[in-house]
């Protein structure tokens, strides 16, 4: 028990000073001298999956559920991690097995009517997330995610209405998604102006929960971006390679850019056996830094590119198995471009450019449940896209034919020619059914869940315009913050 406490010490220790490499080792020695945790095994698998190790994760989840019994919310709780971690089909094949009332009505129904929908079955998931609104009418996410399943029906949209805001109880992220949802249903009933005004409202709410910095923005855009010179970045022999690894192809843009389509047809080749938004390089960005200055020191201390790199793969396979080409749409990518060409130096990077009108206004309309913080104003919406521009700007001149720029509106226009495009930079011959993403039944987790499983169509190209009339806050501050923070000359 003395070893035990020591190590859970040592770590407690590593924790605090944010090192991911000590305290992923040092819960690999506690999982693996089995120590009578009990509640405190819970702890170890949450630690253990913020590290990006899955499969510590599930061994210290399994050894609280042996300790506490393996009750349905202890199966409930095992179902939440297997979500979290990228496992629905897991989640989704537990939570079948419990009583509905497991923890509660509306919690059951939440959780697998989430799940229903992101496994592409979308009629089940509305009667799922129905039963979970009827169940606590008071969860603003369940009527939210009832709104992005599809046209709400006229029972659904009566009860939505009836709901007391006051129910939510101060509850500012629960009442945000409300708002949320009656913005997507005024939207769909083409009553624009209440719409814009119930998203504004959920916005203004989830604001005061997760606040921007637009210098803090700019800040860690300068620090990532300088410095980089892609032709000292790496030396050929700090490269090694597997022959038979999972291959990585970088999709980076703006939430609501396209990357999930892009995503969807890569994914629906046979040699690509994966993608999702996985945060790896974030956690590979512990142990080394995302600026040029930090990998300078990296490698000035023993580290290595190709260090870098297995570490990416080794979390990497732990998600999936097979050897091929992977897909990694990581939201953060534009921050962490520069390494990725260092340590990926043959890895495709696809960088997805949409009218910013348009993907303004669709950031604005999604609700985002944790990051993002930029998306709760149109100002501040302006602010961070000024950011990326210039991070594009600057990549784009620094790795040159290594980054490959598609634009959203070419692409649904044009999808022949522009998935033969994609495909072709990515070293693989286009396939029939890159053609037909939406056919493609693998689990979606992001926002984009019901506009993938539909055939490519233009439709949002121009989606903006019932909205123009109240974007000028948005128009203002971009055109304000480009001139501000064009370059990082």
């Amino acid at each position: 028990m003395y070893d035990t406490e020591v190590l859970i010490h040592k770590l407690g220790d590593a924790l605090r000073r944010n090192s991911r490499a000590e305290s992923a080792q040092l819960v690999k020695d506690i999982i693996r001298a089995k120590p009578p945790l009990a509640g405190r095994w819970r702890s170890m698998a949450a630690i253990a999956k913020k590290n990006g190790e899955v499969e510590d994760a599930l061994a210290a989840m399994d050894y609280y559920c042996a300790s506490a019994g393996d009750t349905p919310p202890v199966q409930f709780e095992r179902a939440a991690l297997l979500a979290q971690l990228g496992q629905l089909e897991e989640a989704d094949r537990i939570l079948a097995k419990l009583p509905p009332g497991t923890p509660t009505m509306a919690e059951y129904y939440y959780s697998s009517g989430t799940l229903s929908l992101n496994l592409g079955r979308v009629s089940e998931a509305r009667e799922k997330l129905q039963r979970a609104c009827k169940a606590a009418p008071y969860s603003g996410q369940s009527w939210l995610a009832l709104s992005i399943a599809g046209p709400m029906q006229a029972a659904d949209i009566d009860a939505l209405m009836a709901v007391d805001p006051g129910l939510f109880q101060s509850n500012m992220t629960e009442l945000s998604a409300y708002h949320y949802a009656l913005g997507n249903m005024f939207h769909e009933a083409g009553d624009y102006r209440k719409a814009f005004a119930s998203f504004s409202v959920g916005a203004q709410k989830k604001q005061g929960v997760t606040p921007y910095k637009f210098s803090a923005d700019k800040a860690d855009a300068v620090r990532v971006a300088s410095g980089w010179q892609m032709d000292k970045a790496s030396r050929p022999d700090d490269i090694r390679t597997p022959t038979k690894a999972l291959h990585p192809i970088f999709v980076s843009g703006l939430p609501r850019s396209g990357t999930t389509l892009v995503e969807q047809i890569l994914n629906s080749h046979s040699k690509v056996v994966g993608g999702e938004e996985l945060g790896l390089m974030q956690l590979v960005t512990q142990d080394s830094g995302n600026a040029a200055a930090d990998f300078a020191r990296f490698r000035l201390h023993g580290g290595s590119s190709s260090e870098l790199a297995n570490l990416y793969c080794y979390l990497l396979r732990q998600r999936h198995e097979g050897n091929g080409f992977f897909v990694d749409k990581s939201l953060d990518t534009s921050r962490f471009a520069g390494l990725i060409a260092a340590i990926f130096p043959a890895s495709p990077i696809i960088w997805l450019r949409r009218d910013p009108l348009d993907c303004a206004w669709s950031a604005y309309r999604t609700w985002f449940l944790r990051g993002m913080e930029w998306s709760w104003s149109l100002s501040n919406i302006a602010y961070h896209f000024a950011v990326e521009d210039a991070l594009f700007t600057h990549w784009s001149s620094l790795l040159g034919e290594k980054l490959l720029v598609v634009d959203y509106a070419d692409l649904v226009q044009n999808p022949e020619i522009e998935i033969d495009r994609i495909t072709r930079f990515c070293g693989l011959q286009i396939e029939p059914a890159q053609l037909s993403p939406h056919e493609n039944r693998r689990p979606v987790k992001t926002a984009s869940v019901i506009q993938v499983r539909r055939p490519i169509y233009t439709t949002s190209v121009g989606n903006s315009a019932h909205y123009h009339a109240y974007m000028d806050q948005f128009v203002e501050a971009y055109e304000t913050a480009r001139l501000e923070f064009c370059t990082f000359v």
